[in-house]
């Protein structure tokens, strides 16, 4: 590690490598930090992604991906059972490889990778301008200057929060998950497996994602607002004693999912957010491996170019607000609806997806459309749309 880089990034998930590789790609001298020994460990995902949302900015290798998603399955609250294939329609990746590889193309394209190198401090000129990040190193602490600064350190964003931005998530915009990584279970292979309803995982939604024909991610989120006072681990455990009474853990995997916020700044000063610092989320999956991808190839880009003087960082909130924010925030404004929505207007939902998809068979899906046409269509849903409240 050097005492000066033009480029420091902070948090080696996918935006953070990402942000790495654009950047190093630039020309820009690129140092990429991971607080933790070991890249895309511990393990915080459910792992799928969709195959447009990883092939828009990175090439899949073979060992990245476990399974290949070819379809999905919806069940309702009251047994309604909708499978629709789509064939190529994403993966199921190996995160701790994928991270790992993403890593290190980052390296092979000129970034110095450290690991075991949390940051624990900045230093700034003037209001907004970080002029170097203090960091804790196996050999010591260290203080070392940069130009600019990419924040891809998570939902908690402690580099955020030194530079003092906001960080805080109401209750009310965070969904709670937990996951078991399983073996010894039956599951189709290439089919994901969405479960809805409010006894199951009250505002949010459990999942059963194949890695292999008996090894699968199965978890659930819950809006904690709604949880009656349950743990997101209460209510998969039920679910799994319910469904699964056979199955081996693996792995366990334990987070909060925020909702996308429009007023988060990506930008102050010198410093840019990405990923889930950004709060680049879909609010209504909680999907966001694309989009932490996204942002942060933008802000990699953005940042080199500025530093040869060929953009201005404010083009990457420009930039992925042009490209996102429209499909990021229609999401934030169903969640609103849906954390609220009832066991029978699930059931009706189910109805009217079905009646959309007679074939059974997609090749394209355009969610926010599919939705407005379910409110549409529904009179009972009309009532529910007094919560689509600007946030």
């Amino acid at each position: 590690m050097d005492s000066a880089y033009d480029i420091i990034v902070v948090g080696a998930g996918p935006a953070g490598s990402m942000a790495a590789l654009s950047a190093a790609r630039g020309g820009a001298k690129t140092l990429l930090l991971e607080k933790h020994d070991k890249i895309g460990l511990p393990v915080c995902c459910a792992e799928g992604v969709t195959t447009n949302g990883l092939e828009r900015a990175i090439s899949p290798r073979p060992e990245w991906i476990a399974s290949t998603i070819e379809g999905a399955r919806i069940e309702g609250p009251a047994g309604t059972n909708l499978t629709f294939l789509h064939p190529k329609a994403g993966y199921i990746l190996k995160r701790e490889v994928f991270d790992a590889g993403l890593a290190q193309l980052a390296v092979d394209s000129g970034a110095t990778l450290a690991t075991s190198s949390p940051v624990i401090g900045i230093k700034q000129s003037g209001k907004d301008t970080i002029e170097s990040v203090i960091v804790s190193t196996p050999g010591g602490r260290r203080e070392v200057n940069c130009r600019v600064v990419i924040a891809a350190d998570g939902v908690e964003s402690r580099v955020a929060f030194m530079a003092g931005i906001d960080t805080t998530t109401a209750l009310e915009d965070i969904d709670s998950a937990y996951q078991y990584l399983v073996s010894n279970v039956s599951v189709e292979n290439g089919i994901v497996s969405l479960i809805i309803g409010n006894k199951i995982a009250p505002g949010g939604y459990a999942w059963v994602f194949p890695k292999s024909n008996d090894t699968a991610n199965i978890g659930l989120a819950v809006c904690p607002s709604r949880a009656n006072g349950k743990t997101a681990q209460a209510y998969l455990d039920r679910f799994m004693a319910e469904r699964y009474p056979g199955f081996a853990p693996i792995r366990t995997v334990m987070g909060v999912v925020p909702a996308f916020n429009r007023n988060l700044p990506l930008l102050k000063g010198n410093l840019m957010l990405v990923g889930d610092a950004a709060r680049a989320v879909d609010s209504l999956s909680g999907a966001g491996i694309s989009n932490s991808l996204v942002s942060g190839q933008i802000a990699g880009k953005t940042a080199a170019a500025y530093l040869s003087e060929q953009a201005e960082l404010s083009d990457y909130p420009r930039e992925f607000n042009r490209q996102k924010r429209r499909e990021l925030y229609a999401y934030r404004l169903f969640r609103s609806m849906f954390v609220r929505t009832s066991d029978e207007e699930f059931e009706e939902i189910l109805k009217s997806i079905d009646s959309f998809f007679p074939q059974k068979k997609v090749q394209a899906v355009d969610v926010p459309d599919i939705i407005f046409k379910l409110i549409f269509r529904n009179p009972g849903l009309l009532r529910l749309a007094r919560h689509l409240i600007a946030k």
